[in-house]
């Protein structure tokens, strides 16, 4: 039996009844394989797809009961809510490992992450009033701000190291550890200013003069290190080698980046705490019934964009585990993320983001390439990716960057300087924009040449790295 610990609960036991018993016959007209039994497979895998949503708000409608503080799903829940799933029905492949998939764990970075079952305990949380709990695959905010916090500190002290190392070959009167200290005292400092948050934006005048007294600290810091970086790349007797300079600038930028990433983060605090208290004083006056039926009208308003994903793939917009398929890796995928947002780290400097905070990456049920939702502010990334776990990263980052263009910064010069983008559409321009950012991240930034000379061109200069002001 499926959810045994619902046994009693006629809604989801029917639902689910439904499911297993239009699995049984799909099996057997797949064995029977004639061109008719094939016509009425498919037919019947349609109307198994509905059972997802059925069963799905049924399980949400038996947990919401009696109305607990905190939202929770076990383990066989999380398996049917985020991959679409049933144990009584074992399409997914053998290989695929449950044990780890339930113990994944993304590491903490700028996005808030969560699997759909996550973004539901989410999303009862902020209608109830109550305290959100942290996703099962993510960590808490002040957790992910601690966790780059710590990889900041190591990206320094690696790059630290790094010239300590390579000082003594190449004698200067430069102090590397006192400069070296001034880079790490006053980055964040430095940043503040470059991003303009709010402390110096709004900040008194003291306070304004204060982080601009430490940014000049640090540029002066890391022009003296530049010129030592430089002068030792120069030296006749013992010139230094290209690929150590390459090491050392991968490394200093990475602090810069985390840097920018603490700030979005700590900045996020105020914005996240101002989404979830609009929708909580939405909800105040409403009675119990009111507030589960706001959380089905929320899961529901999902419903249309958790089918993108595989119409642009051009897919099965099921959200049922497809026979033999095997989901990502949580913890994996996320690292594409991670490691595409460090190349274009300027998709944050947009009003969307300045408004609304840094969009939550949500793992939703179902196949196809990853999206965006402009009316949730939410990255979608499917269980099951159609044409490897980096196309469906770069897609939904793609769709991200160009929802987000509200000041045409993308937009126009990627349709008015590409002669063949001049009279697409906006969905061919935008279906185009998404290819071409994509083979941008997987490909171009890694070295090869795959785009046309002038689609280069032009992504190169739109994302080339912006100056500090």
């Amino acid at each position: 039996m499926a959810f045994r610990k619902w046994k009693d609960s006629p809604e989801v036991q029917d639902a689910v009844s439904k499911l297993e018993e239009s699995a049984r016959r799909y099996s057997t007209l797949l064995t029977e394989n004639t061109t008719d039994s094939k016509a009425q497979a498919l037919k019947l895998w349609s109307s198994m797809s509905a059972s997802y949503w059925e069963i799905t708000l049924a399980l949400v409608d038996a947990n919401t009961k009696s109305m607990p503080a905190t939202l929770t799903f076990d383990p066989e829940e999380r398996l049917f809510i985020d991959l679409g799933c049933l144990h009584t029905m074992p399409y997914i492949s053998s290989k695929f490992d449950l044990k780890s998939w339930l113990n994944a764990k993304c590491a903490g970075d700028i996005f808030p992450v969560m699997t759909f079952s996550d973004y539901i305990a989410e999303s009862w949380a902020s209608i109830t009033g109550n305290e959100a709990p942290v996703p099962v695959i993510g960590m808490s905010l002040d957790d992910r701000i601690a966790a780059l916090t710590d990889s900041l500190t190591d990206a320094q002290n690696k790059r630290d190291s790094f010239i300590k190392a390579i000082a003594p070959k190449y004698p200067s009167n430069l102090n590397i550890s006192q400069t070296l200290q001034t880079l790490d005292d006053f980055l964040i400092s430095a940043t503040k200013v470059n991003m303009r948050v709010p402390e110096y934006r709004e900040g008194d005048e003291p306070t304004r003069q204060k982080l601009s007294q430490q940014r000049k600290a640090y540029l002066d810091a890391e022009k003296s290190i530049l010129l030592f970086i430089s002068s030792a790349q120069k030296n006749e007797a013992n010139p230094l080698p290209l690929q150590i300079v390459e090491k050392f600038t991968a490394f200093h930028e990475k602090t810069k980046i985390i840097a920018k990433e603490i700030l979005y983060s700590q900045i996020d605090a105020v914005k996240i705490a101002r989404r979830n208290k609009k929708i909580t004083d939405t909800c105040a006056q409403m009675t119990d019934a009111m507030k589960r039926a706001e959380l089905r009208a929320m899961i529901t308003k999902k419903r249309e964009y958790l089918a993108v994903p595989a119409k642009n793939a051009r897919c099965d917009t099921s959200l049922l585990a497809q026979p033999e398929s095997i989901p990502l890796d949580y913890a994996k995928d996320y690292e594409i993320v991670r490691e595409f947002t460090a190349m274009d780290i300027d998709m944050f400097s947009v009003p969307r983001v300045r408004m609304y905070g840094i969009p939550r990456v949500i793992f939703v049920p179902g196949q196809g390439l990853g999206t965006y939702d402009w009316s949730d502010h939410t990255i979608i990334i499917p269980a099951f990716p159609v044409g490897g776990n980096e196309k469906s990263v770069s897609y939904a980052l793609a769709a991200f960057r160009w929802d987000s263009d509200e000041d045409r910064k993308l937009k126009t010069p990627y349709e008015q300087q590409i002669k063949e983008n001049k009279k697409k559409s906006l969905l061919a321009l935008a279906a185009s924009f998404s290819k071409d950012y994509s083979l941008w991240l997987t490909k171009e930034k890694r070295g090869y040449r795959i785009l046309p000379s002038e689609t280069r061109k032009v992504f190169v200069n739109m994302f080339r790295p912006k100056a500090d002001e």
